[in-house]
């Protein structure tokens, strides 16, 4: 589309129903397109905001990560395919009826269908959690063309992360002690885990951690130390949150 070019367009609302019995939904995804294909965009809320359990962010993970790739191979998102996806999604997603728009600016239109139905309504930035570091390196690792999976079953373990690289399947835990709270011992316990299962699973591992900060106190800073020497101690790599970019793909 060139400028001052105006398409129609149509978008829907992918939506989460976490528990049928209550029968809440929370909006998940804005997804754009053209009758035939010409444009289209998917773009989704941060998972940590959507639910608290790993399992689940995976399982969303998965899905819209999905609907991105067979856009992509299929050659775009197309107005049938929002219909299609209506009419078949009806379980624990759920894409609502695709509806007419405007589109001179594909981008300019996705950020303002994302600002109306997704965008956090709080103001200020949200607290480094577990949940919000792991969207980042869930993030960055795509972005240096990893093949990843989201809080994804290995050998009945649940990973935070795991990436499947040309030669090796890498395990990854992601770890935030920066976040305000005052007992560390789900903390500490999610690293035992990951110990246990990398061990079990028989395969390499890397543990990306956020360390406390300045504010982080005297609980904070002694947690993260004791989990730092298990991973030293058992030869698990750790690295930061910003380092995640060069994580080795090819060994």
């Amino acid at each position: 589309m060139t400028a001052g070019d105006v398409k129609q367009g149509y978008f829907s609302v992918l939506r989460w129903r976490s528990s049928a019995a209550r029968d809440e939904e929370r909006n998940v995804a804005v997804l754009l397109a053209e009758e035939a294909g010409e444009f289209g965009s998917v773009r989704s809320a941060p998972l940590s905001a959507i639910s608290p359990s790993l399992h689940e962010q995976g399982v969303l993970d998965a899905a819209i990560h999905g609907l991105v790739e067979r856009c992509e191979r299929d050659g775009g998102l197309h107005r049938a395919l929002l219909d299609e996806l209506h009419q078949t999604l009806v379980h624990s997603l759920v894409v609502s009826q695709p509806l007419p728009v405007a589109v001179g600016d594909v981008e300019q239109v996705t950020q303002a269908l994302y600002k109306i139905y997704l965008a956090p309504r709080s103001g200020g930035r949200r607290a480094l959690t577990k949940g919000v570091l792991l969207d980042q390196v869930v993030s960055q690792l795509r972005g240096v063309g990893a093949d990843v999976r989201r809080g994804a079953y290995l050998n009945d373990f649940l990973f935070d992360v795991i990436v499947e690289g040309p030669s090796e399947r890498r395990v990854i835990e992601v770890l935030s002690f920066a976040a305000a709270r005052k007992d560390w011992t789900p903390t500490e316990k999610d690293a035992g885990h990951f110990l246990y299962a990398m061990g079990e699973s028989s395969v390499p591992g890397t543990a990306v951690i956020l360390g406390p900060g300045e504010a982080g106190g005297s609980a904070a800073d002694a947690s993260y130390e004791r989990v730092r020497r298990w991973f030293e101690g058992s030869d698990v790599p750790v690295m930061a949150p910003d380092e995640v970019g060069q994580l080795s793909l090819t060994s």
